[in-house]
């Protein structure tokens, strides 16, 4: 494989988050027809000094336990030409050994699909369908420590037309995420959000293998069950988009942002927004990705409250082989944003940052043993402060059936 092939598997892996499958050196597989089916489970053990995410004088801060984790998934997948076929099974328990009420099980399939259709007309679909939780949350705090469970619904598409090598080409997409909690949790009730986004990019090669770009796309931010309670963001950008070498390609995205809400009283926001992202690859074993973007959002920590945020998140992410058996993943990530209510308010500022690092061992062809540690340092100022630091240490092991 040249290393400009290597380069853009490693940042549609990325980008689709891919993890078990990559987790297993040279997962085993068994051939039903034309369809390639990879049986896998995870067992993991570690220790999570704040399973509720709190901090301050609340009744659940620093509630500290030991965690086990069962992962089981099917994966299936069929190849037609240069087309791919993508689905996967998983379901998940998390259980707490010192806080047996926070316990939950998620499942659900998720799916990807690329067709071309020629060499002028291409199309990406994406899936997930499931039954889920808001891990490290409660339904009513001390008095019902349940994680609110929620069902997903979501889905993406993606239209390009044109060659990817011609002058002028375009892609057209939409994309679906909504989420509907149980009628029996409690104080989320009403929590229920929604996010629908469609738009278009214009793609014009000025040089080989870079290209500039149009972009304009509607975003629409609801919580379905609050009345007034929703933002249709309109953005508008222009950048490049290129793969300039064999180590190196990326996006940059730039433009004005405006909100526009049904609530009363409240007048039309704009700022200036970006998205932009890089990957870098400097060896065929060695992979940097630099990404940010600023945004507006739903305040997805306390989605009940109906707020709203607007800010900045950046990331870097190393990941590299040292040996045949042996590789690690840094990742750093650092959000600035303020949470502002449904009329525009100000309400607070929060600051995050985060950082993972995970060590794997391929100990044999079809099992990998990892071990992995992530520290999140959270600061908050402003109305309802819920700033927490939280340290997470886990030891798993996962085998290809």
């Amino acid at each position: 494989m040249k290393g400009i092939s290597k380069l853009s598997l490693a940042i549609a892996m990325a980008g689709y988050g891919i993890t078990a499958m990559a987790a297993v050196e040279d997962a085993g597989h068994v051939n039903i027809g034309p369809v390639e089916l990879t049986p896998m489970a995870t067992l993991a053990i570690g220790h999570d000094d704040n399973i509720f995410r709190q901090g301050g004088e609340d009744e659940l801060a620093n509630k500290s336990s030991t965690v086990i984790n069962v992962d089981a998934s099917a994966a299936f997948k069929a190849q037609q030409g240069m087309s791919t076929y993508e689905a996967r099974l998983a379901a998940k328990n998390t259980s707490f050994t010192s806080e047996s009420d926070a316990n939950f099980t998620d499942y659900g399939v998720t799916g990807l699909v690329h067709q071309e259709f020629n060499s002028r007309n291409r199309l990406d679909v994406d899936f997930d369908f499931g039954r889920y939780h808001d891990t490290g949350s409660a339904i009513d705090g001390a008095d019902n420590k349940e994680a609110p469970e929620f069902t997903r619904t979501k889905g993406g598409l993606k239209y390009g037309f044109g060659s990817t090598e011609a002058m002028m080409r375009a892609d057209l997409f939409s994309n679906y995420n909504k989420q509907k909690y149980q009628e029996t949790a409690g104080t989320k009730e009403g929590s229920d959000r929604k996010t629908v986004e469609y738009g278009t990019t214009v793609f014009y090669r000025f040089m080989p293998k870079t290209d500039a770009l149009v972009e304009i796309k509607q975003r629409e931010l609801d919580y379905t069950n609050e009345q007034g309670a929703g933002y249709d963001i309109t953005s508008y950008l222009v950048g490049l988009n290129w793969e300039a070498t064999a180590k190196t390609s990326g996006y940059a995205k730039v433009g004005r942002r405006y909100r526009d809400t049904s609530a009363s009283d409240v007048e039309r926001q704009d700022y200036t927004g970006w998205e932009v992202g890089v990957s870098y690859l400097p060896v065929d074993h060695s992979l940097f990705q630099l990404s940010t973007s600023r945004d507006y959002g739903l305040e997805s920590e306390n989605p009940q409250t109906a707020d709203f945020t607007q800010g900045t998140t950046s990331s870097v992410n190393w990941e590299h082989q040292w040996t045949a058996k042996i590789s690690t993943n840094a990742n750093y990530s650092y959000t600035d944003e303020e949470v502002q209510n449904r009329f525009g308010v100000s309400q607070k500022d929060r600051t995050i940052n985060q950082f993972a690092l995970s060590v794997d061992w391929n100990v044999m062809r079809y099992a990998t043993v990892s071990l992995s540690y992530e520290n999140t340092d959270r600061d908050e100022s402003g109305v309802d402060e819920d700033g927490y630091k939280r340290n997470v240490y886990m030891l798993s092991g996962t085998i290809a059936l």
